[in-house]
C-alpha cells in the first residue's frame, strides 16, 4: 500500500478545535514560563500540537504538573540544566524608515 493512502485500521488524528484545518499530534514539546522576574523552560512536556496552527494543547495531569512544578517555585535544585538567553530590546523607531 503507498504512504499517502490512509490504513482504515487507523483511527484518524483528532481535527483542531480551534483552527479546524490541522490535525493533533502527540508529542513531547519545550515551555517557557514565567516565575517572577526569572524565565524557566520546561522540557519534555507531552503535549498534542496541531499539524495546522501549531495550537498546543495538555491533558489534565500534565497540566496539573506543571501547576504543581510553578507551585514549587522551580526550585534551583531540581534543574536538569541551565541556559543562557539573550534579551532584546524593541526600542520605538527613532525617526528614518529603515
Amino acid at each position: 500500500m503507498p504512504f499517502s493512502e490512509a490504513r482504515a485500521d487507523l483511527p484518524a488524528a483528532p481535527v483542531c478545535d480551534l483552527c479546524r484545518g490541522g490535525h493533533l499530534q502527540e508529542t513531547r514539546v519545550q515551555t517557557a514560563l514565567w516565575e517572577g522576574e526569572r524565565l524557566v523552560v520546561v522540557e519534555d512536556v507531552p503535549a498534542l500540537v496541531c499539524t495546522g496552527c501549531n495550537e498546543r494543547f495538555y491533558d489534565d495531569e500534565t497540566a496539573m504538573r506543571l501547576d504543581r512544578l510553578r507551585g514549587s517555585g522551580f526550585p534551583e535544585a531540581r534543574a536538569a540544566r541551565r541556559l543562557s538567553v539573550p534579551v532584546f530590546r524593541l526600542a520605538p523607531d527613532e525617526g528614518g524608515g529603515g
